[in-house]
């Protein structure tokens, strides 16, 4: 089942209603859930799940053991050479989370550096992220690097300041490259397909061939990487209308 990276800002101590709901259509999914082991939204966070009897959850944790574990779910130690207790340090559970989850869902205070640098970095995997922001109480849907400027447009410009200090918001942002939807296939994936026939098919040019086999073979493979090099797959188990749970549209998923 697709595993969804659920985290927030630490100044966020009640979830509102609506990420509630959005959790709780999560879990009755069956969705695989990861969340970290932080106060503030993390322990909230822990909190719901339990509430709702979640079982198909791990905590993520940098150190010997988990701050928060309010359920004894299973815990995921990540390694961090980083000083222990530095923002570093933890920051290296988020950035495995980024790299495990296929989706986020995030509970944002429009400052918080952590929750940013989390979509962030899921946008850098080519992942998509639902984000509830605190103030407006409404849903933002992050699949690009144009949504995800909009939402920034939210922020003060102190909150801004900070972030570039503290994340390198700024930089990370032209780090994107040119605005793409994470439904887009990767740029090399035609590349690697046309070397893969290019070694599999017998010496002299692919129109050779009076059938169209190898000409064929090549056209259908380059479709297959279009289709299949994306970091959200439509694979067997993810249902065919989107994430429930997350409550994300067709023309998102």
């Amino acid at each position: 089942m697709p595993t969804v990276f659920i985290a927030g800002s630490i100044s966020i101590t009640r979830l509102h209603e609506k990420v509630q709901e959005r959790i709780a259509g999560i879990v009755a999914s069956g969705l695989d859930v990861i969340v970290g082991d932080a106060g503030g939204a993390d322990s909230s966070i822990q909190a719901c799940l339990q509430d709702l009897g979640a079982t198909r959850v791990t905590v993520y944790c940098t150190g010997k053991a988990p701050r928060n574990n309010v359920a004894g779910w299973p815990v995921h130690y990540v390694q961090s050479k980083a000083r222990a207790g530095s923002r570093a340090f933890f920051t290296a559970k988020d950035r495995q989370m980024a790299r495990d989850g296929d989706y986020g869902l995030m509970i944002w205070d429009c400052k918080s550096t952590g929750t940013l640098s989390n979509v962030l970095e899921l946008l850098g995997h080519r992942k998509k992220s639902l984000v509830f922001v605190n103030k407006t109480r409404d849903f933002a849907k992050i699949g690009n690097r144009s949504d995800l400027e909009q939402l920034l447009q939210l922020m003060s410009d102190n909150a801004r300041r900070l972030a570039d200090e503290k994340i390198g918001l700024s930089a990370r942002l032209a780090a994107l490259g040119p605005d793409r939807s994470a439904d887009d296939p990767s740029p090399d994936a035609a590349a690697v397909a046309a070397q893969t026939v290019a070694a599999e098919a017998p010496a002299g040019p692919l129109l050779k061939d009076p059938t169209g086999g190898t000409a064929m073979k090549l056209r259908l493979v380059l479709m297959s990487a279009l289709r299949v090099d994306m970091r959200i797959s439509d694979r067997p188990d993810q249902p065919s209308g989107g994430i429930p749970g997350l409550g994300f549209q067709d023309s998102l998923l």
